[in-house]
């Protein structure tokens, strides 16, 4: 099995070919060798989160069916691995295809699952261009009201689960090597974006400055919790997308 860029597409000539066992969720599938697999650089919706009326989340058995339609018990999968290799759970990291469809492009593509942005450098064109077509033309769980992007003045509405948050920076600051993008003058109770220093070096190592947000309209994803106010603490530069150009000087 030949490692593989998570960025780049695959290379399916260089794939390893495995009998599917079965399908345990929307992103793992175990072969009939035992090994079991991760589908790398996408997430599905996971219980327990709930919705503001507290009613059963819909979409997580929604998405694994649609991975099992596409790889059923029986079937064989091609994989193609992708760095680190495994994950803590000692799965296998990989690019997966069935019947000559990338799984990952077509579940992003289907509304099915969201672009994992976490680790990776940046995701394959077709994978964001596949989640960008799902959201606007609302398939799956982009349909739903838990997953439509929210404005910061509402990100309270998300704490506990993963969402997409749109909104215009107010200001940038960098407090002893953590960066903080504040939304509303009060940042103690408004919407912030905290980046650890470990995003703040990517940053730098991509040539871009921390108050290059100032100003700027932008769209972060992640796990929204409570400090103060709604938080996100990005994990990867790329969880952070800009929505216009840069103001000209």
């Amino acid at each position: 099995m030949t490692g593989a860029p998570e960025a780049a597409a695959p290379n399916w000539q260089e794939a390893e070919t495995a009998q599917v066992a079965a399908v345990l969720s929307a992103t793992e599938l175990r072969l009939e060798d035992g090994r079991t697999l991760r589908l790398a650089g996408v997430r599905g919706p996971k219980p327990p989160l709930a919705y503001d009326d507290h009613s059963p989340w819909r979409q997580a058995e929604a998405a694994r069916a649609w991975l099992e339609r596409l790889a059923p018990p029986g079937s064989a999968l091609s994989f193609l691995a992708v760095a680190p290799g495994s994950d803590r759970h000692r799965r296998l990291l990989v690019q997966g295809a069935a019947e000559g469809a990338w799984l990952q492009e077509r579940l992003l593509r289907e509304g099915a699952l969201l672009l994992d942005l976490r680790g990776a450098e940046s995701p394959a064109p077709a994978l964001a261009a596949a989640e960008r077509l799902a959201r606007d033309e609302q398939r799956g769980l982009w349909a739903d009201p838990a997953h439509q992007p929210l404005h910061h003045s509402e990100a309270r509405r998300a704490l506990g689960r993963f969402a997409l948050i749109e909104g215009r920076v107010l200001a940038a600051e960098d407090v002893r090597g953590t960066g903080y993008l504040n939304f509303e003058v009060d940042w103690r109770q408004d919407f912030t974006i905290r980046l650890p220093s470990t995003v703040m070096r990517r940053l730098t190592h991509q040539g871009q400055l921390l108050s290059s947000f100032e100003g700027r309209r932008v769209r972060v994803r992640g796990w929204v919790f409570f400090s103060g106010g709604a938080m996100i603490e990005l994990a990867s530069p790329q969880e952070i997308e800009l929505l216009e150009r840069a103001p000209l000087p």
